[in-house]
């Protein structure tokens, strides 16, 4: 049986190998479990150095401190350019006097005597109101009044007819009489119907009240209500 040939073993060379078999060394060294706690102690003490060193050399290195100092202030001063100007002198004024009343000059009016006047009575025609009235009829015919029951009750036709006696007023009672006059004629009629319904218009005259005043279509007269 023939003889294994014996591995030779690597011999390090000085100065070439050597700086890497003792890195090898001490980093096994410093990675074993007995040296944990040591290394993590070292780490502590390396940062809590590491945090005071700059305050240890801020207090070497800082400046020494600088004297300040404050110049002494006066004050200005006042010059003529802030005085105030005068006043002028008060100027005296003049006292208002009320003008007096001069007395009134005598009066030269002549009194003249009173002379009666007489004032004759007007006539009957002449005291009532001035109005002005129109006439209706023609489309009316055959309608019944709106005072039928007075109508009625005197035993007159209570239709509008071509001889209707009688005018239409808008607020005086059924049968009321009223005196109209035109001119010199004088008719007395009695209200049978309402109306007119036209700003300025007092009564509407039936066509047959209309012919007997000789009216035209819009005329005035003198009212009497009796």
């Amino acid at each position: 049986m023939a003889a294994r040939p014996v591995g030779r073993r690597p011999v390090p060379v000085p100065g070439r190998d050597e700086w890497f078999y003792r890195s090898i060394c001490t980093l096994l060294v410093l990675l074993s479990p007995r040296r944990a706690t040591v290394i993590a102690r070292a780490g502590v003490a390396v940062f809590g150095f590491s945090m005071v060193l700059p305050i240890l050399v801020s207090n070497v290195t800082a400046r020494p401190g600088v004297q300040v100092t404050v110049a002494a202030t006066t004050e200005p001063p006042l010059t003529a350019a802030y005085d105030l100007p005068r006043l002028p002198e008060p100027v005296a004024r003049s006292r208002h006097l009320e003008p007096t009343a001069e007395p009134p000059p005598p009066s030269t009016v002549a009194t003249v005597p009173a002379v009666p006047i007489e004032i004759a009575a007007a006539p009957a025609s002449a005291s009532g109101s001035v109005v002005t009235v129109s006439w209706y009829g023609p489309g009316f015919y055959e309608n019944r009044l709106p005072c039928w029951q007075w109508l009625a009750a005197n035993d007159l036709p209570i239709q509008l007819l071509p001889d209707t006696w009688g005018v239409a007023h808008k607020s005086l009672p059924c049968g009321t009489m009223v005196t109209l006059t035109h001119g010199s004629t004088t008719v007395t009629v009695p209200v049978l119907d309402r109306g007119p319904y036209i700003a300025g218009r007092e009564f509407d005259l039936s066509p047959s009240v209309k012919a007997a005043l000789n009216c035209p279509d819009l005329c005035t007269v003198v009212m009497q209500i009796r």
